[in-house]
C-alpha cells in the first residue's frame, strides 16, 4: 500500500487511509505479512510491515510525486500482486502500467476544481490513470 503523506493530505485523511489498511488486513484474513505500507510524498520512505494499523508512522508533508512509491513498492520481495495507492490524487502518476493490479483509493473533495499548488493557481491534477480501479474513500466532510 502506498499511503500519500503530502501536504495536501490531512490529517483526517490519514486517519481515513489507517483505516483502509486495517479493513484491507482483515480482507486478507488478518495475513498482516501479506501487506507492507510505503509513506509517500515527493519520497518514498521506509517500507513498514504491517503489525497494526495504528504503528505506521505516516511521514511526510512535502510536495507529491507517487511515482517514487510505486517504484518503491515494485522493489519490493515478494514483488506485489496488487498495489493499493491512497491519496488526494494531486500527484503525477507512472507513465506505464505497474506489472500488477493497481487499485487508487481517492480521498473525497469539496472543492474538487481548487488548485492544491499554491505557486500555480491554474494547476490541475491529472486524473488517476486509465489501468488503475479508482474508488472513493472515507466520506466528505458535512457541510456547515
Amino acid at each position: 500500500m502506498v499511503i500519500d503523506t503530502s501536504g495536501s493530505v490531512s490529517d483526517t485523511e490519514l486517519g481515513s487511509a489507517l483505516l483502509e489498511v486495517a479493513a484491507i488486513s482483515r480482507a486478507v484474513g488478518g495475513r498482516r505479512d501479506l501487506i507492507t505500507v510505503v509513506p509517500c510524498d515527493a519520497a518514498a520512505r521506509a517500507v513498514h510491515p504491517l503489525c497494526r494499523a495504528e504503528g505506521i508512522p505516516l511521514v511526510g508533508g512535502g510536495g507529491t510525486d507517487l511515482r517514487t512509491g510505486f517504484a518503491k513498492a515494485l522493489r519490493a520481495q515478494p514483488r506485489p500482486d496488487v498495489i493499493v495507492v491512497l491519496t488526494d490524487g494531486q500527484t503525477p502518476w507512472p507513465d506505464t502500467r505497474p506489472p500488477c493490479r493497481t487499485v487508487v483509493g481517492l480521498f473525497p473533495r469539496q472543492h474538487a476544481s481548487r488548485s492544491w499548488d499554491e505557486d500555480n493557481p491554474y494547476y490541475v491534477a491529472d486524473s488517476p490513470p486509465a489501468w488503475a480501479r479508482v474508488v472513493d474513500i472515507g466520506s466528505s466532510p458535512a457541510a456547515p
